[in-house]
């Protein structure tokens, strides 16, 4: 998808309309919603066509599928669980607000989705709104992550560490489906569910969680129901430069906005060094990954095993 880029100077303005629980969401310019397993995933991922859709004035809808948390070890005490998934939250409301050009003034609200309460945090006098699902993440020792269980573990719940109710696969694909139908995007993004297989492989919940994506994705006939357009992760390492310069500078502003918040990347990069600076110029689709509605959705049969 190459975002609002090719119709920045065509997008239609008018008026969010009020967002509350039960309520969907009407406005009359073009809505998109994005699918990220971590707070970082997005910026690195999926932008700079995410940031295009801000600038074009587009209504920007984002979704984190896990908390992004670390485990509690004696190397990461004070930097781990709840406290340090905040300080995602927070680098993620910066870099929004850097690439919105608003001040960092969020407003939190509780909706429900699928019949599960959610934290969405809406950036001020924007169209901006990001949702956190906290669900824990594959990290330390654990390198499954309650994504990969929910696929893989017949009866798994996964509990959000933030305290609110457990999902079951069937739940947590019903609150996505939830979103979806109340955002109403004009298309989604998501990772990639085939990213395993790369020569770089993606992050275990980048998978997972374009997986139960597709899923909430679907019609009663298993076809897919909105466009969705998956995104290529870790492998993008690996492949040469394809952003314009204007882009790259949209996309590192973002980035830098991030990654000083986040301790699991400013604690182990030298001084001088920028985290994740050799992708700044980079933003790829796997080759046949955008699924047009009426499209078969065939899951991977090969995300077993993993960890």
């Amino acid at each position: 998808m190459l975002g609002a880029v090719g119709a920045l100077f065509l997008a239609v303005l008018g008026v969010l309309s009020p967002v509350g629980p039960g309520t969907p969401a009407r406005a009359a310019v073009t809505v998109t919603l994005s699918f990220s397993a971590h707070q970082d995933d997005d910026l690195l991922f999926m932008n700079p066509d995410i940031a295009s859709d801000i600038k074009a004035g587009y209504e920007v809808w984002v979704t984190y599928l896990t908390a992004g948390e670390l485990l509690c070890t004696q190397s990461t005490l004070g930097h781990c669980g709840m406290s340090y998934a905040d300080t995602r939250v927070q680098g993620e409301r910066a870099a929004y607000s850097n690439m919105a050009g608003v001040a960092n003034n969020w407003q939190f609200q509780l909706m429900y989705f699928g019949g599960h309460p959610v934290a969405v945090n809406n950036l001020v006098g924007t169209r901006v709104h990001l949702i956190f699902t906290f669900i824990h993440a594959a990290s330390g020792w654990d390198q499954c992550g309650d994504l990969y269980r929910l696929i893989n573990t017949p009866g798994f719940s996964a509990a959000p560490i933030d305290g609110r109710p457990a999902y079951t696969r069937s739940g947590f694909t019903g609150m996505l489906r939830g979103i979806i139908d109340y955002v109403r995007p004009a298309y989604i993004r998501g990772q990639s569910s085939i990213g395993h297989r790369d020569a770089d492989p993606d992050n275990i919940d980048h998978t997972a969680g374009a997986i139960l994506l597709a899923e909430a994705d679907l019609d009663g006939a298993g076809n897919t129901y909105l466009r969705r357009d998956e995104y290529t992760g870790y492998q993008i390492r690996q492949l040469p430069d394809n952003v314009a310069p204007y882009w790259t500078s949209v996309k590192t502003s973002a980035w830098d906005a991030y990654w000083p918040n986040d301790w699991n990347l400013y604690n182990f990069t030298p001084p001088g060094v920028r985290p994740w600076g050799n992708v700044m110029a980079r933003q790829y689709l796997p080759p046949g990954r955008i699924f047009y509605p009426g499209t078969h959705w065939i899951p991977p049969g090969d995300f077993t095993n993993r960890c």
